[in-house]
């Protein structure tokens, strides 16, 4: 496949030049849109860095594995929504290790993605 840029790259890039060249120049609404859009650029960069690391597969088998042992019902697609509904309905022991480990799991797999400086404080 000759000269076809990674979607990552291709993102990074386009980000890189709305920081650098367009933001500065624009002012109000404008600007802050700008700087949303790179923010959302951001967040879908690192997305597929964590798919190309297979870490939504992780997290997923880690929410799939406790529901088994929950005996909550669930299929790999419904995973998340079927936690949260065992959660709100008071089926799951919201003291249990187990459950805070899944729920840290998932949090912590989120903020990658959504605000990595985070964790890092």
């Amino acid at each position: 496949m000759i000269n076809q840029p990674e979607t990552r790259d291709l993102l990074a890039e386009a980000r890189q030049v709305l920081l650098e060249s367009v933001a500065p120049e624009l002012a109000g609404e404008h600007k802050y849109q700008a700087l949303m859009i790179a923010n959302a650029m951001g967040m879908a960069i690192r997305e597929l860095e964590q798919r190309e690391q297979g870490q939504p597969e992780q997290t997923d088998r880690a929410v799939r594995a406790y529901l088994s042992e929950q005996s909550v019902d669930e299929t790999a697609a419904e995973a998340e929504a079927n936690l949260a509904r065992a959660i709100r309905e008071r089926r799951l022991d919201g003291t249990d290790p187990a459950l805070r480990s899944v729920l840290r799991t998932l949090t912590e797999s989120r903020l990658l993605i959504n605000n990595p400086g985070y964790l890092k404080r």
